[in-house]
């Protein structure tokens, strides 16, 4: 039996060059920050702080946050092979703080183009987790959603794959796969999100200019998401 690889999927590990810099400032507003910053009812060892615009201080991040857009229009063009008239730039961005028993769910990203995060804080001997992507099964048999089949062995077609990022690499993927990591293992493990749009988006027919959302936007768009889940 021959088995062909087909539509693989690209997750890009990039080193920052001025990791040590960009860790101490955000170490530090995270301390100053630590009574500013919201916690997962469902899961308490995981904090975020500044949801979804951390970055645009361009005072502190501006450096760091135009090496990561350099890197995600990199990634767009030269891997994913996308036509970018102009730039991407970040949309969102949040810090995440988890600690021994922390964890995140699996997930995807809507409203974005690519994904990132960045390990600002990870030491795998520390017990911290690393960042893992799933495969949906359902993807198999489409028009059998509720189909479950045992497994036998792990093959890498049926298994969950681990990224083995280390501290001060940012790690780039498509938004729309999910992914997530399990319960961490030790304190303090710190990660930059962050979701990347082109600045124009076309087909060659169609398109539309992308902007960031300002503060008072995203508060709006909040409290009616709060007001309709309540």
């Amino acid at each position: 039996m021959e088995v062909v690889h087909i539509l693989p999927t690209a997750v890009a590990i990039i080193p920052c060059p001025f990791h040590s810099n960009i860790k101490e400032t955000i170490l530090s507003e995270i301390e100053e920050q630590s009574n500013n910053m919201s916690k997962f009812s469902a899961n308490e060892e995981l904090r975020h702080l500044q949801h979804y615009s951390v970055l645009e201080n361009d005072d502190k991040y501006g450096r760091f946050r135009n090496w990561c857009e350099q890197q995600a229009e990199r990634y767009a063009k030269e891997i994913s092979g996308h036509y970018i008239p102009e730039t991407v730039q970040i949309t969102d961005s949040w810090f995440n703080v988890s600690n021994t028993g922390g964890f995140q769910h699996q997930h995807y990203h809507a409203n974005s183009y690519i994904s990132g995060v960045y390990y600002v804080n990870f030491d795998a001997e520390k017990g911290h987790c690393s960042t893992s992507f799933t495969k949906d099964e359902r993807s198999f048999m489409p028009n059998s959603s509720t189909l479950q089949l045992l497994k036998t062995k792990y093959t890498e077609f049926n298994q969950n794959d681990v990224v083995y990022a280390k501290e001060g690499e940012l790690i780039l993927f498509p938004s729309y796969i999910t992914h997530g990591y399990k319960e961490n293992q030790g304190d303090n493990r710190v990660t930059i999100s962050m979701n990347i749009m082109p600045t124009v988006v076309t087909n060659g027919d169609y398109g539309w200019r992308v902007t960031n959302l300002t503060p008072k936007e995203r508060y709006d768009a909040f409290m009616i998401s709060k007001e309709f889940n309540a």
